[in-house]
C-alpha cells in the first residue's frame, strides 16, 4: 500500500515538474522578441524603404480584401506592399496611398513553365495566355518587370522551368509558399503549436535556408544581371478541406517575417504614381536586399562600392579600376558575420562589417548570418564589377531577343479577296459583325477578313462566351511547319489561333483543339505560328496534332483571351502555310 502511494506521489510530482518546464518554455517563447541591433547606422547617401512583394487577396485565392492587406501592412510597419492576385489586376482601383502604406498592384501569372510575378504594368484588356514566353513578352510590352516566383518550389507544377527564356527577368530568392513546403510536417506542426504564443518566433522556425535557390541565382548571374527579391506569397488562408478554410497565418505575421528593402537615391515624393514607379525601378535594377526582419530589424544595412570619390550600390555596374573597394556594414545583432561572395564563392568574411579591395572583375554580393540561425538574415543583390566590353556582353544576354521575320508562305489558304470559306461564330450573349469581308482593309489595300466583335459577359447559367471566325474545311497539312498570316486590330487584344484535328476520344464533337495566342497591335504584323508550338488542354488528348486530319482553322476571342464586355475589331489577311 505504501509503495503505491509513493509511486502515485512520484507520478504527480513528475507531471507537476513537466508542467512547470512546459510553462516556463511557453513563457520564454511568448516573451521572445526580434534580436536587438547595435552599431552606427550607415551614412551612404541612399534612402531605404521596406515592404513586401507577392500578396494575394479575395480577388483570387487570398483570405482578405485589399483593404485588409493595407491595414496589415500598416500594422507591420511597411512602407509599400505589392498585391499580385493570380492572372488579374482587379485590385488596380485600390492602388495608391492608404494610411502611409503605398499599395501597388501587379499580378502572378500562371504559365507552362511555372509562375511569374509581373510588376509595374497597367491592367490590360487582354488576358494572359498561359504560355511562359507570351507572359514575359506581355510584361515587357506593358513596361513592367517579371520575376520567377517560387522558382525551386517542392511542388512540381509551381517550379520554374523557363531558365533559358529570354529577357531581363529576375527571381524570388525566398518565397513563403516554398519555405513551408520545404519545412516538413514536424516543423509545420511545431509552427502551428507555437503560433498563438508568438507568431514571429513560430514562423521563423519554419524557415529553411534557400541554399539551392542562391546557387541557381549565382549560375544565372554568371551570364547576366538578375535582380533577386523575396516573395511573401501571402494568402492568409489555409484550406482545411474543399469547402472550408481558416485565416492562417495572418497577413501581419507574414509581412513581419521577410521583407524587401529597396534602396533609393532620394526619399519618396508622396505622389503615389511616381513613387510606385521608383520602387518598381529599384526592384527591376536590383537595388534591393532581402531581410529576415522577424529575426532582427534589417533597416540599416549598406553594401557599396567606392572609388575616386564616387559611390555605387547594389544593381550598379562598376569598372574594375584601381582603388575600388567594397564595403558591407550596418546595424546588426551581436556576433553577426558578414561575408562577401565573388561569383558565388566567399572571398572575405568578418564580424559586423567587411571592407575589400576588389581583386578583379566579377559579381559581388553580401550575406549576413546571425549565430544560431541557418537562414541568412540578409541577402544583398550584387554589385557588378566589369569593364565596358564585358558589361555590354552581359547586357546583350539580358536583352529581349528580337523576333525573327515570319517566313514566306509556300501555299495560300485564303487571301480574303471577294470570298472566303470562313464563317462567323458566337454564343447568344456575344456577336460578330457582318459582313466578314472588308474589301479595302488588307495589307495591300485590298481585301481582308474582319472580326468585329462584342464579347458577352458570362452568367452562372451561361459561363462561356466567345466570338470567332471558323473555316471548317477538312485539310491535310502534312509537310508544312506552320501557319503564317498578317494581323492588326483597333486595340491591343489577345486572339486564339486554333487548329482542330480529329480525335474520336474528345468530347468536343470528336475534335481536339490545338492553340496558340497572338497579341494584336494597331499596325499590321506578319505572324508565324509553328505547329510544334501549339498546345492542347484537352483531358482526352492523344498527345499529337495530326496534320493529315485537320478539321478546322479558327480565330477566336473568349473570356480567356480578353475581358468580357470588350468591343473591338481585328483584321486578318494573307493566311497561308510555310
Amino acid at each position: 500500500m505504501g509503495r503505491r502511494v509513493t509511486s502515485r506521489r512520484l507520478a504527480v510530482s513528475g507531471l507537476l515538474l513537466a508542467a512547470v518546464v512546459v510553462g516556463l518554455l511557453a513563457l520564454r517563447i511568448a516573451r521572445w522578441r526580434p534580436l536587438p541591433v547595435e552599431g552606427a547606422a550607415p551614412e551612404d547617401g541612399f534612402t531605404r524603404m521596406r515592404g513586401v512583394v507577392h500578396v494575394h487577396t479575395t480577388l483570387s485565392d487570398g483570405g482578405g480584401t485589399p483593404e485588409e492587406v493595407a491595414e496589415a501592412a500598416k500594422r507591420a510597419g511597411l512602407r509599400f506592399v505589392f498585391i499580385t492576385d493570380h492572372n488579374n489586376l482587379d485590385a488596380k482601383p485600390f492602388e495608391g496611398e492608404h494610411g502611409g502604406v503605398l499599395v501597388v498592384v501587379g499580378t502572378e501569372i500562371s504559365t507552362t513553365a511555372g509562375h511569374l510575378v509581373g510588376l509595374g504594368i497597367p491592367d490590360p484588356v487582354f488576358r494572359f495566355s498561359g504560355d511562359a514566353l507570351d507572359a514575359l513578352d506581355d510584361v515587357r510590352s506593358l513596361g513592367g518587370v517579371a520575376f520567377a516566383a517560387h522558382p525551386l518550389s517542392p511542388r512540381a507544377d509551381f517550379r520554374w522551368t523557363g531558365w533559358d527564356l529570354p529577357g531581363p527577368w529576375g527571381i524570388e530568392l525566398m518565397n513563403g509558399d516554398s519555405q513551408w513546403r520545404s519545412a516538413g510536417w514536424l516543423r509545420l506542426l511545431r509552427t502551428a503549436a507555437l503560433y498563438r504564443l508568438n507568431a514571429r518566433y513560430a514562423l521563423l522556425g519554419s524557415m529553411t535556408p534557400p541554399d539551392e535557390t542562391l546557387a541557381r541565382w549565382d549560375t544565372l548571374l554568371a551570364r547576366r544581371e538578375v535582380p533577386g527579391i523575396a516573395g511573401t506569397d501571402a494568402h492568409a488562408r489555409l484550406v482545411i478541406r474543399k469547402d472550408r478554410a481558416v485565416r492562417f497565418p495572418s497577413y501581419e505575421s507574414l509581412f513581419a517575417l521577410v521583407q524587401d528593402h529597396v534602396v533609393l537615391d532620394r526619399p519618396l515624393s508622396g505622389n503615389p504614381g511616381p513613387d510606385g514607379e521608383a520602387i518598381v525601378a529599384a526592384l527591376a535594377r536590383g537595388r534591393v536586399y532581402v531581410g529576415l526582419d522577424a529575426l532582427a530589424p534589417a533597416d540599416d544595412f549598406s553594401f557599396t562600392a567606392e572609388a575616386g570619390g564616387r559611390r555605387f550600390t547594389m544593381g550598379d555596374t562598376v569598372p574594375p579600376e584601381s582603388g575600388l573597394k567594397l564595403r558591407a556594414r550596418g546595424r546588426m545583432p551581436s556576433g553577426s558575420r558578414v561575408s562577401l561572395r565573388r561569383d558565388g564563392a566567399v572571398v572575405a568574411e568578418a564580424e559586423r562589417q567587411v571592407e575589400l579591395a576588389v581583386p578583379g572583375p566579377g559579381v559581388y554580393r553580401a550575406e549576413v548570418h546571425v549565430p544560431g540561425w541557418a537562414t541568412p538574415w540578409i541577402v544583398s543583390n550584387p554589385i557588378y564589377v566589369f569593364d565596358p566590353e564585358a558589361a555590354a556582353a552581359r547586357a546583350r544576354r539580358a536583352a529581349w531577343a528580337p523576333e525573327a521575320p515570319a517566313p514566306p508562305a509556300t501555299e495560300l489558304i485564303d487571301g480574303f479577296e471577294g470570298s472566303t470559306r470562313f464563317q462567323p461564330g458566337a454564343d447568344d450573349r456575344s456577336r460578330v459583325e457582318l459582313p466578314l469581308l472588308d474589301p479595302r482593309a488588307g495589307v495591300d489595300g485590298r481585301g481582308a477578313i474582319r472580326l468585329g466583335f462584342h464579347l458577352g459577359v458570362p452568367a452562372p447559367d451561361h459561363p462561356h462566351t466567345y466570338c470567332a471566325v471558323v473555316d471548317w474545311t477538312h485539310r491535310d497539312l502534312t509537310g508544312h511547319a506552320g501557319l503564317v498570316f498578317s494581323i492588326k486590330a483597333d486595340g491591343v487584344y489577345r486572339v486564339w489561333m486554333q487548329v482542330r484535328d480529329a480525335n474520336p476520344a474528345s468530347t468536343d464533337e470528336g475534335t481536339e483543339w490545338w492553340f496558340a495566342s497572338i497579341r494584336t497591335s494597331s499596325q499590321w504584323q506578319r505572324t508565324a505560328v509553328p505547329f510544334d508550338r501549339l498546345r492542347s488542354i484537352n483531358p482526352h488528348t492523344d498527345g499529337r496534332l495530326d496534320l493529315d486530319k485537320v478539321r478546322a482553322i479558327v480565330f477566336v476571342i473568349d473570356r480567356g483571351a480578353d475581358k468580357p464586355g470588350t468591343d473591338g475589331t481585328v483584321w486578318i489577311d494573307e493566311l497561308g502555310l510555310y
